[in-house]
């Protein structure tokens, strides 16, 4: 029975959501790929999003349709993935970017071999897309000095190669291009992977959207009860902030303790005991989205799991009204 249990946590937790602004930037990519096969032009595409969006989900779904191919006479990699590390430098950057190009020593040489190198094998394997995520890090080093030299070298790296590339990041990654007016140029196409930008739906309802395509999906069949639609669609907006990843947290968190409990249904209170297991602790009663006592607003104040960042430049679609 354990096993059964784990297995269908693990099948539910790799269920990935195509929701509109998904899809709409994983088009785009794939959009951005084609034009430089075709010879069309190169061009290049920002995509920012807050935490638990789904960039990282859009990089790695971009990564299996292109997957590395071992050939007789070389390997060929269409897609670069990199992912910046925190504190991001020059050095660490090529760094990571030659890990994932496969070579044997990537921490050997001075920051310029490095970028040599990330050049030569990239052209040397085919590469055609660079994929470019947590770009904030390198905006979060906080001095204007080095988070130019850092840009600039990416743009550098982007002329040498000739691919069409793709930055990804928190919304404070805009700073980034205010930094560096040349990188900014290069990255004029912007999009967010947000809810709320549906002039048809209120965010409440493109998040129930999301819940429901989940709970289809789930080994146990959620109850609505007494509750009616469109304070659930509320409560899911406030406890996930519209976010894809603290939806699936919160429902493997219920699934996991009806599992416990050997119930046939997740209720809201399954909700309310998974919203402070998972994604708050300290919210409870009123601060609690599945509780009767909730107080209906975001729970984006100090020290709350949505408070906002002093860099945040971005406000997220329509005001949701209590």
């Amino acid at each position: 029975m354990i096993h059964q249990e784990f297995m269908a946590l693990s099948q539910f937790s790799q269920e990935h959501l195509n929701f509109p602004p998904f899809m709409s930037a994983f088009e785009e990519v794939e959009r951005a790929l084609q034009l430089y096969r075709s010879g069309a032009m190169i061009q290049n595409l920002l995509i920012t999003g807050e935490s638990g969006t789904g960039k990282t989900t859009l990089c790695q779904l971009i990564c299996q349709k292109y997957p590395r191919v071992v050939l007789p006479e070389r390997d060929v990699q269409s897609v670069l993935y990199v992912s910046i590390p925190p504190a991001a430098t020059i050095g660490g950057v090529a760094e990571a970017m030659l890990t994932r190009l496969g070579d044997p020593q990537p921490g050997q040489g001075t920051g310029s071999a490095k970028t040599a190198r990330v050049a030569r094998l990239a052209k040397g394997i085919g590469v055609e897309l660079l994929l470019i995520d947590e770009a904030n890090h390198i905006q979060d080093r906080g001095r204007s000095p080095t988070q130019y030299l850092v840009g600039d070298w990416i743009k550098s790296l982007m002329d040498n190669l000739q691919v069409p590339t793709v930055l990804l990041g928190l919304p404070r990654v805009e700073n980034l291009l205010r930094v560096n007016e040349q990188l900014r140029r290069r990255f004029s196409r912007q999009m967010r992977m947000e809810l709320g930008q549906n002039p048809d739906k209120s965010v409440e309802q493109e998040c129930l959207d999301l819940f429901y395509t989940l709970a289809s999906c789930m080994p146990i069949p959620f109850s609505i009860g007494s509750e009616s639609w469109e304070s659930l669609a509320r409560r899911v907006y406030f406890a996930t902030d519209g976010r894809v990843a603290y939806l699936k947290k919160l429902l493997i968190s219920a699934i996991r303790l009806a599992f416990e409990q050997s119930m046939n249904e997740i209720r809201r209170q399954e909700l309310a005991q998974a919203f402070e297991a998972e994604i708050w602790p300290q919210g409870t009663g009123a601060l609690n989205p599945f509780s009767r006592d909730f107080v209906f607003r975001r729970l984006d104040r100090q020290a709350e799991p949505f408070e906002q960042g002093a860099l945040l430049t971005q406000t997220r679609g329509r005001p949701v009204h209590a």
